[in-house]
């Protein structure tokens, strides 16, 4: 297999999914941004990621823009998870940005540093809320964790782009390195302006992309890293299978 860059021993979160495509995991205080198509199985891969993560005791939080919350806690226990012990030793937190975008009940509130993004989808007030969190230290429990979006880029139905990619430049990447979070942003492609996805691939230590693919009527779920700065990964485009639990596998 051919890999591109150079290893790195530092302190990072192995994925079972990504093992094949970045041999040295994810490190804590980066941030890696997953382009999909609508039709891909980036939803069942984030929620795979999360599960194996999990699986290794790795602290996790699952940020649920475009769904809703309770899918995120029934997809875990699906993987054979126990959700409710997870959530109260803190290894799991599923935060709820996707109720107040309906105005149709109240998100429960996460106790840590996140929990301002339940209440609103407005960067102006994430900002103040990261600035925050930043200024006042982090406990423990909170820092070196997996943080995985289902959607990021829902928020810019609420904020234009340059608030967008602001906000990530001065508080996003300020608040993964404070934290030591390995970030798993996400965007859907063809929705945007060019500028933008440019914009925020530059921001991002690597870039993973999913797709789907038809031919001969046969179909195919695609993944590949298309870059990743100073780290080895494997840039070719491999397989996906999606199992009898929705668990996605990295065909060999």
């Amino acid at each position: 297999m051919d890999f591109a860059g150079k290893s790195c021993l530092a302190d990072s979160v192995i994925i079972p999914l990504f093992k094949e495509l970045i041999p040295d995991g994810i490190e804590y205080g980066k941030m890696l941004l997953a382009e999909f198509e609508p039709d891909s199985i980036w939803y069942e891969a984030s929620l795979t990621v999360a599960a194996q993560a999990l699986r290794n005791s790795v602290k996790t939080d699952y940020h649920a823009f475009r769904h809703i919350p309770s899918e995120v806690s029934g997809a875990v226990a699906r993987f054979g998870l126990n959700v409710t012990k997870l959530q109260a030793d803190g290894f799991l937190t599923i935060i709820d940005s996707y109720t107040v975008q309906t105005g149709l009940g109240i998100a429960e509130k996460p106790k840590d540093a996140d929990a301002f993004k339940t209440q609103s989808v407005r960067l102006s007030d994430w900002s103040i809320g990261t600035a925050q969190t930043i200024k006042k230290g982090t406990p423990e429990l909170e820092r070196k964790r997996l943080h995985i979006d289902d959607d990021t880029s829902i928020l810019l139905q609420y904020n234009d782009e340059k608030v967008f990619i602001d906000h990530w430049r001065t508080r996003v990447l300020p608040e993964a390195r404070s934290r030591e979070l390995a970030f798993l942003h996400s965007a859907v492609v063809g929705v945007h302006s060019d500028a933008f996805y440019r914009q925020f691939e530059s921001s991002a230590d690597g870039i993973i992309e999913f797709k789907r693919q038809e031919k001969a009527r046969q179909i195919k779920y695609l993944v590949r890293v298309k870059a990743m700065h100073g780290r080895r990964y494997d840039p070719q485009w491999h397989q996906l299978t999606l199992g009898e639990n929705f668990e996605v596998t990295l065909e060999k």
